[in-house]
């Protein structure tokens, strides 16, 4: 009897990180260090350094195509992209999905996503001082500095409002 309530309390506590991961929750944290830089293949079978970027502002986003709350961000990531790209602002897609860069190049062309999308995992989560939670989005200015995380859904309105600050 013992045996089966600590596994539905591990259940139960493995139920919630998930709801918790794909939760829609902005803890709006502003930072003030160097972005981490990277190296990441890209879908469309580039190789992306994040210093090539340096006097752009950059939105990097956690998240996996699993996820229902990245794949919400989608349509707003798209129009924040189409809106703002020849203003110098660029948005890279870090995905932690484990089916690799065909898998998730399919995935990228079937939602006609515009943008970046790179494949990530541990390292460059890590890199960022750990992705817990997806989405999870990080605003770069054009000095290459960290000036905020953003965790969960944000709308358009949100996205514009803090790209505005530093564009």
């Amino acid at each position: 009897m013992g045996g089966v309530m600590y596994k539905r309390l591990i259940l139960v506590a493995f139920l919630l990180l998930i709801i918790a991961g794909c939760s829609k929750v902005d803890n709006g944290q502003s930072l003030a260090d160097r972005a981490p830089d990277f190296r990441l293949p890209a879908v469309d079978g580039s190789m992306v350094d994040l210093a090539d970027y340096t006097g752009s502002v950059v939105l990097v986003e956690f998240w996996a195509t699993w996820c229902p709350t990245c794949t919400e961000m989608i349509p707003v990531l798209k129009k924040l992209h189409q809106r703002y790209k020849e203003k110098g602002v660029v948005i890279l897609g870090i995905s932690l999905d484990r089916g690799g860069l065909q898998e998730l190049g399919a995935f990228v062309h079937e939602k006609m996503i515009p943008y970046k999308i790179l494949m990530g995992g541990s390292r460059i989560t890590n890199a960022f001082g750990g992705v817990s939670v997806i989405p999870t989005l990080y605003m770069v200015d054009r000095e290459g500095r960290l000036v905020r995380k953003l965790i969960g859904y944000h709308t358009l309105d949100q996205l514009e409002d803090l790209v505005e600050k530093y564009l």
